[in-house]
């Protein structure tokens, strides 16, 4: 192993002197050269020949293009491939309100996934490999740039600005927080601008959590935060990773794929060696990504486009019943709430039921209102309502029976449980019995008086 001394001279080929003398050029800027153990750079022809793609760049500065392309007839998982193109009406502003008023994003989506040398980002974190998928009629075209040496990055970053360039808009899977920051601080380490700038961009991530995340219940359906471990013990089928959508949503399981964590060390290990077979699973993962990452976002989009009744369970309906709601559609909303309600799952039929009370309270439509509120409550095993869900609903009926239906009696049993849920008396239950006993004890007193007056006047009749 070379010492401190060399590995710097590496680096840094030339000293940059703080002042030029008077009549010498100005220094060069920094360079960096890859530490290639092996004693040379991994040749490009034969990591091409390899991948089965084709050299590109000039000189020094190359790189390998891989393309590939499934015919729309082909099957991903339980799907054909041409239903995962997006339609011109495919309403993304649903899932993504910053796309609502954007014309032409469906007229070429380009699906872009980066495999990196690390996940802490910075200037130190490599791409080197950008892999982008988009419909050319009904065949999905996935090209990948590969860098067969550090060298070739700004050729690579050009060729990419080019793809980018033609796109209508950009959909990734974490890219809001990864793959587009990643390559913007590439494209600023090589002064170039960020070919990314002014292309809409669609991350598929947050609406995946929504319809069918794990352990994040507000995130995905919006009820309480609470309920999160509960929810990961009862369904740890729930996961957001893409392959895990894959399964679950297309039917498709990878056979031999590389493990995310293996993707650097396979990376390093091509450039010590120039052997390209250490990368084929690589790309291979990058592909399957890109392909799955566009049956997905179709699949989001489908339910949307589809309404709770092309949901699959109440998780999806529930989430759709958020997305209709936050996007002012009342009456879908209600719908997809009803139905979701009518579901097993005791978490999803609790939110639904809390959002569905809410509308319909805003619609003046009381009594419903707390139909709804009783059903989070009938589905408790005990009287203490143990979440703050089930607190809010004990309220919510206490304040209908005390203001609205005239029932003190009832209103006073719903204001019992809220203590009993407390723990003890706090403020605001302690002033509603107060208050609640002195209705009682008017009514009482009020009711008493007007049978004695009542039996005054009969024994007078006689």
């Amino acid at each position: 192993m070379r010492d401190l001394r060399s590995r710097l001279r590496a680096i840094v080929r030339t000293p940059v002197p703080v002042r030029p003398a008077a009549g010498e050029a100005p220094p060069r800027e920094l360079t960096y050269e890859a530490d290639l153990g092996y004693g040379g750079s991994p040749d490009a022809e034969a990591s091409a020949a390899a991948l089965g793609g084709v050299v590109a760049g000039e000189g020094g500065c190359r790189f390998v293009t891989v393309d590939r392309a499934w015919d729309g007839d082909a099957w991903h998982g339980a799907h054909r491939v041409s239903s995962f193109s997006l339609d011109p009406g495919a309403p993304l502003g649903m899932l993504d309100p910053r796309l609502a008023d954007l014309p032409d994003l469906t007229a070429r989506p380009v699906f872009f996934d980066i495999e990196t040398t690390g996940l802490s980002g910075g200037a130190g974190t490599l791409p080197f490999v950008a892999g982008c998928g988009w419909f050319e009629g009904s065949e999905f075209r996935v090209r990948q740039f590969f860098l067969t040496g550090p060298a070739g990055e700004p050729a690579m970053l050009d060729a990419l600005g080019d793809v980018f360039g033609r796109a209508s808009m950009l959909v990734t899977y974490n890219g809001r927080t990864f793959d587009i920051p990643t390559m913007e601080t590439r494209w600023a380490f090589h002064r170039r601008g960020s070919a990314a700038e002014g292309v809409p961009h669609f991350d598929m991530l947050p609406p995946a959590r929504r319809f069918w995340g794990r352990g994040r219940p507000g995130a995905r359906a919006g009820f309480a935060v609470e309920r999160a471990d509960r929810w990961s013990a009862a369904h740890p089928e729930r996961s957001c990773s893409l392959t895990a959508l894959e399964r679950s949503q297309l039917g498709f399981h990878r056979v031999g794929d590389v493990p995310g964590f293996e993707i650097p060390a396979r990376y390093f290990q091509f450039l010590r060696t120039g052997d390209a077979r250490a990368v084929e699973a690589v790309l291979e993962h990058n592909r399957l990504d890109i392909i799955s990452l566009a049956a997905v976002s179709a699949r989001a989009l489908g339910l949307v486009a589809g309404g709770p009744d092309a949901c699959r369970d109440a998780c999806e309906q529930a989430a759709l019943g958020r997305l209709y709601e936050r996007a002012g559609d009342v009456d879908r909303a209600m719908r997809a709430y009803e139905l979701a309600a009518a579901g097993r799952d005791g978490d999803v039929r609790a939110h639904a039921l809390a959002r569905l009370a809410v509308l319909l309270r805003r619609q003046e439509r009381h009594a419903e209102a707390a139909d709804a509120w009783q059903g989070i409550l009938d589905d408790m095993a005990g009287d203490a309502p143990r979440s703050a869900l089930e607190r809010r609903a004990a309220e919510a009926l206490a304040i209908h029976h005390e203001h609205r239906a005239r029932d003190l009696d009832a209103a006073r049993r719903y204001a019992e449980r809220l203590r009993g849920a407390a723990g003890r008396v706090d403020d605001d239950v302690r002033h509603r019995l107060d208050r609640l006993d002195r209705k009682l004890h008017a009514r009482r007193n009020t009711t008493g008086g007007r049978e004695a007056a009542r039996l005054f006047r009969d024994e007078t009749t006689d």
